[in-house]
């Protein structure tokens, strides 16, 4: 409480001169674990500059603070790559002050200009602490120590904040307008997404309130956050997922965009960061809610973000586990949507895992209606439609399907992904892509993006560009070594580039592991003209009969 200060245990006061050093320091000493992330300090200290320059700045200032407690032998900074914290047996904090300043604002003085991510902490901070709450005499406390609201009083929603902007420029606010506009539109596309109503959002109300106000304001556990830093042909836009009550950042980007709303990078860009902001909650929202084998749950919400959770587990037993918790949601609830949707995309990758022929497949097709019913304006539908679609070879079916996804819902990175796959199956490869790289665009955090990887290395290899191929199949193998399409386009670019005994290689790191699973793939592959299943075979065959081949690997 009032200004801040650094005193060693003698009483004496270390020179720091710096006001953002003593303010990162109240920072850091506020925190829980003594530790904030290198992004949050970044944003809030130098929120008003680019990435690279408030990277710069951070580590500079850290250093700065380093050399003066240096020279009074303390170590008191400790960071990473992510975190910067302070060494727990190095300090204490005290809240109160001597009684001079009883009854001081909390940091008083410290007062960073142009800074409005430091200015929310701080009215955060002082609305906690305010006069008079301590007793006169002074103590130390721990962050723990202070009462906070807890997760589970908030809703799992998200609230869009009001675009932040530089006041000194002209058209910076009706540029935040359509920034905000933008994101808060997309956002409600995703029909899964728990948004507040976009009426709320752009209320008055909401006007000149920190992140935290917000999230008291609307009682929801996340906030959409937005601020143009800087202004001119284009915008240098920071996007951010703020999880409450701590305003933890769970993911945050600064981005280019065109100053026009028009443009198609304009839109790219905001369908990108909706995106990360889905896919950020979604994870979120997954760990909120662990691994549980219970089905009889009254909560929708909790009962959706377990399915959730069970699905993107990917494993035949946490996919059976899922399957349990759609059955008894939807013998309560039979015209939920989420429940019709979430059954319908389970459906899907259980008959793609196992390879389903298109007799078992067209069993998909009152599931995916039902759930296309229920909720018509939802991306999602016509994307299963496509993809079942697909499988079966009706390519113009497919095609159109997966294009009103796309217009449904320009975020979503598995439409793009799936209409690319569907141009290159149907023997249009060159048509493929442009959708496969804006999926792979689209979703910067998405681990299981093996799908497209996939989708544009047999793009490339169709069309005999073999170096790109090779290089997408190859990365492919890094994230996903299991994934026996990128081992097959491996062999077959090698083969085609005549690099028989790397093709070899290949081919036999592949049968080692699954001998047989390429075939399986192989047959499968809805390619319209089977003459590509052919040529991909010849090229992982390229110089021995299938016999000779599967007795390399120890087959049957």
């Amino acid at each position: 409480m009032g200004p801040p200060k650094v005193e060693l245990s003698s009483g004496e006061r270390l020179p720091i001169t710096s006001k953002k050093a003593i303010a990162l320091l109240a920072t850091l000493a506020t925190a829980d674990r003594f530790e904030r992330s290198r992004v949050w300090l970044q944003h809030v200290f130098w929120g008003s500059r680019a990435q690279k320059q408030a990277q710069s700045s951070l580590r500079r200032e850290l250093s700065n603070l380093r050399k003066i407690l240096a020279q009074h032998d303390i170590d008191l900074i400790r960071t990473d790559q992510r975190l910067v914290s302070l060494n727990r047996e190095s300090f204490q904090t005290d809240l109160n002050g001597s009684n001079p300043f009883h009854g001081c604002e909390f940091c008083e003085g410290i007062d960073l200009a142009g800074e409005e991510g430091f200015e929310d902490w701080l009215r955060e901070m002082r609305s906690r602490y305010a006069p008079g709450d301590f007793e006169s005499d002074a103590r130390s406390l721990s962050p723990a120590s202070v009462p906070r609201s807890g997760v589970s009083e908030l809703r799992a929603q998200i609230a869009v904040a009001i675009t932040g902007f530089p006041k000194e420029h002209p058209d910076a606010e009706i540029m935040a307008r359509r920034v905000g506009a933008s994101l808060s539109g997309g956002l409600a596309k995703l029909r899964w997404l728990p948004v507040v109503d976009a009426g709320q959002t752009s209320s008055s109300i909401l006007h000149n309130l920190t992140s935290k106000e917000v999230s008291d304001t609307l009682g929801v556990r996340y906030v959409a956050r937005s601020q143009i830093l800087e202004m001119g042909p284009n915008l240098t836009v920071n996007f951010a997922l703020l999880e409450m009550p701590g305003r933890i950042i769970r993911w945050t980007d600064t981005r280019q965009l065109p100053a026009d709303p028009q443009d198609e990078r304009f839109k790219a860009e905001i369908a990108r960061a909706i995106n990360c902001l889905g896919a950020s909650f979604d994870t979120c929202e997954q760990r909120n809610f662990p691994a549980s084998d219970e089905i009889d749950i009254d909560d929708l919400v909790a009962r959706n973000w377990r399915v959730r959770f069970y699905i993107d587990q990917f494993t035949k037993d946490a996919f059976e586990k899922a399957e349990k918790l759609i059955i008894a949601g939807l013998d309560r609830y039979p015209e939920n949507s989420e429940f019709l949707m979430l059954r319908a995309n389970l459906a899907l990758w259980q008959h793609w895992i196992k390879r389903a022929d298109t007799s078992t497949t067209m069993n998909l097709a009152p599931l995916i209606r039902a759930a296309m019913r229920a909720d018509p304006g939802d991306a999602r539908g016509p994307l299963f439609s496509g993809i079942l679609d697909t499988w079966h070879r009706r390519f113009p079916s497919a095609l159109r399907h997966l294009r009103q996804a796309c217009e449904l819902d320009p975020s979503m990175a598995p439409a793009f992904a799936h209409l690319g796959a569907a141009h290159a199956l149907s023997g249009d490869p060159q048509s493929a892509i442009e959708p496969l790289r804006h999926s792979l665009f689209l979703s910067p955090l998405e681990a299981k993006n093996f799908f497209p990887l996939g989708s544009l290395a047999t793009a490339y290899w169709m069309l005999d560009r073999y170096e790109e191929a090779l290089d997408q199949a190859q990365a492919l193998q890094l994230t996903h070594p299991g994934y026996v399409l990128a081992h097959a386009l491996e062999t077959a670019c090698l083969a085609a580039m005549d690099r028989p005994r790397e093709a070899a290689e290949a081919r036999a790191r592949m049968l080692d592991e699954k001998p047989y699973l390429y075939r399986q793939m192989l047959d499968w592959m809805p390619f319209e003209d089977p003459a590509w299943n052919e040529k991909l075979r010849r090229g992982i065959e390229f110089d021995k009969p299938v016999a000779a081949v599967l007795h390399l690997a120890g087959g049957r």
